[in-house]
């Protein structure tokens, strides 16, 4: 049977930091690199529910810079599946935070090999029937995507408290920037709700979402849910809800934008 195409895409948001450029102020294309390799493998995890490893990059096309302040946004896609082995399109487009305008800075072709070939004689299934469309996500929202690896978690193999908060903050503040187009900053947050643990070796996905706006400030509602990647199983780890500020160029409180 055909795979629905939900299982055969990721979407992943981030801003671009000062430690992840270079002396001109743009974005490492080793950076870039990195984190389109890693939304490769996550599709192909999710499409297969195998492990997969990177065999080769076909080709990396790097067609504009990325700034440190803007936010990028990765989308992925199987786009052929071999018996053992499948190709994922990545598309990396950077978003200026003040203006919303976006373009598209880098694609490439990941070629994933499933770890597990040597044992497992079944075939990868075949890729979706229709490819996902790489359009934006909305404004006012964010989507937070981290594998947990063993330097993330607690001696039983659960992520910390402390490292699901600050993507959930992130998810937060990327959600509020981008609805209001301006800096902003975290006034308080209402609740942490910590409803189950994330292990080892599963993906935190962190959503974000402007629910309501007062004259300077924003609520934003985040939801944590934790995926184990080879069965599909999905459980709600977590919920907050921040409040966050407006800020102008001098960092003082200053109109947001309302909903709708």
């Amino acid at each position: 049977m055909t795979q629905s195409a939900q299982l055969g895409e990721i979407r992943h948001v981030d801003l671009v930091q000062p430690n992840q450029a270079n002396h001109l102020g743009s974005y490492f294309g080793g950076a870039a690199m990195a984190q389109m390799d890693k939304i490769a493998s996550l599709v192909a995890a999710r499409h297969a529910r195998r492990p997969f490893v990177t065999a080769s990059c076909d080709r990396i096309d790097f067609r504009a810079p990325v700034f440190v302040g803007n936010l990028i946004e990765l989308t992925g896609r199987v786009n052929l599946v071999g018996r053992t082995s499948l190709v994922v399109d990545v598309e990396l487009s950077a978003e200026d935070m003040a203006t919303g305008e976006r373009h598209i800075c880098t694609q490439g072709a990941f070629t994933m090999v499933a770890q597990d070939r040597k044992t497992n004689p079944e075939r990868l299934p075949p890729a979706p029937d229709r490819l996902i469309d790489f359009a934006a996500s909305p404004a006012g929202s964010a989507r937070v995507l981290e594998l947990v690896f063993p330097g993330d978690t607690n001696s039983l193999g659960q992520l910390l408290g402390g490292n699901a908060m600050s993507l959930m903050g992130k998810a937060a503040q990327i959600a509020a920037s981008r609805h209001t187009r301006s800096q902003v900053g975290m006034a308080a947050s209402n609740k942490i709700d910590f409803i189950a643990s994330t292990l080892e070796g599963e993906l935190l996905d962190v959503t974000g979402q402007v629910i309501s706006v007062g004259r300077t400030s924003m609520r934003v509602a985040v939801r944590a849910n934790a995926e184990n990647l080879m069965s599909g199983e999905r459980r709600l780890v977590g919920e907050a809800e921040y409040v966050m500020v407006a800020l102008d160029e001098a960092g003082r409180p200053t109109p947001a934008k309302p909903l709708g």
